[in-house]
């Protein structure tokens, strides 16, 4: 069996970050709240260049009129696509519930591909 190089790790990190932009804030149960494309200026990557994981971040207020409160968040999937599709990646995290328009949460879905 032949072992990807650090290139090979590199190209797949690099397809990564141009395909899998779209980030799924969701319930418990892992009803979709809301799923924003890298366009919308609450979703940004923030790791450095070389980390060896990759960091998708989303910001959500109770003002943002896209949100219906109260709504608990508990998961954020990364998608290639902005709706229907699989989620590629499923991170779970403490619940927040959202109540009134001053309450803003922020999610950092990591991603990691070894050998950079």
């Amino acid at each position: 069996m032949a072992e990807i190089k650090q290139e090979g790790y590199q190209a797949i990190r690099n397809y990564m970050q141009a395909n899998w932009k779209y980030i799924e804030l969701q319930d418990d149960t892992g009803n979709k709240i809301v799923r924003l494309s890298p366009s919308d200026l609450r979703v940004t990557w923030t790791h450095a260049t070389g980390e060896k994981t990759l960091k998708l971040q989303i910001v959500v207020k109770g003002s943002d009129t896209d949100i219906v409160k109260p709504k608990t968040f508990s998961k954020s999937a990364i998608y290639d696509v902005a709706t229907g599709g699989t989620p590629y990646s499923v991170e779970s995290f403490t619940s927040f519930t959202m109540e009134s328009d001053q309450d803003e949460l922020t999610v950092i879905h990591s991603l990691e591909v070894p050998k950079v």
